[in-house]
């Protein structure tokens, strides 16, 4: 399903949760930078736009930042990938970053969205334009008050990611199945939006360490740090 174009409105530039039409590609340094002033200011909080939803026609939808548990708005998450006491259970165990099942507000219940997860999204590296996994949630209707939607959990797993030690940004964009320009000469390749269409977006900023650390025999089973066997 999907709804008549309208003009996009001009926002301003957020670091972290962004609804204006992409015009730039993004550089995976911007974000670098970002995430090391996070590192090592401790009161150097990474922006999100948190403006109120807007309520007029045909809105984009918008993260329900209010509503993420308390965890996930650090300025980054770590990830400690195995200690050695983890490699030594049978099975073996490692952990990974759980992005719970977040909230989103889309005024139009009949409207189908598509979510799209990236990893270390940079234009110059076309592998990281695919999106890591993509979902669709969608519309009714036979409930007129139902503008919450919730997207399915995200692992942040370093193995199945093929991730070194590091900082990495995971991206997750949403917004109307007919509203991506999936042509070939996009400015950003899975992520453009048509004229008139505007996405939601939402970066986690993600310190992972592969290597194991003698000094930690296991990784952190502490949220959103989750401890996996298999």
């Amino acid at each position: 399903m999907s709804r008549m174009a309208v003009v996009p409105r001009l926002t301003s530039w957020p670091n972290g949760l962004d609804f204006r039409p992409f015009d730039a590609g993004p550089r995976l340094a911007k974000w670098i930078a970002v995430f090391v002033c996070a590192q090592f200011c401790a009161g150097c909080m990474v922006p999100q736009n948190v403006d109120a939803i807007q309520t007029e026609p045909h809105a984009p939808p918008q993260f329900l930042v209010g509503e993420f548990p308390d965890y996930l708005i650090a300025p980054q998450l770590q990830l400690y990938r195995q200690g050695a006491a983890d490699a030594a259970q049978t099975p073996p165990c490692h952990c990974v970053v759980e992005i719970p099942p977040l909230s989103i507000s889309e005024p139009d219940p009949t409207i189908d969205l598509t979510v799209r997860w990236f990893v270390d999204y940079d234009v110059s590296v076309a592998r990281s334009t695919t999106q890591v996994r993509a979902e669709t949630l969608p519309g009714t209707f036979n409930d007129a008050t139902a503008t919450r939607r919730q997207l399915g959990k995200f692992d942040f797993d370093a193995d199945g990611l093929l991730l070194g030690s590091g900082p990495h940004v995971l991206e997750v964009v949403v917004g109307e199945p007919a509203g991506f320009d999936d042509s070939p000469a996009t400015g950003e390749p899975n992520r453009t939006p048509k004229p008139g269409f505007t996405f939601a977006v939402y970066r986690f900023f993600i310190n992972v360490k592969v290597e194991q650390d003698p000094a930690r025999p296991s990784c952190l089973s502490d949220r959103p740090s989750v401890r996996v066997c298999q």
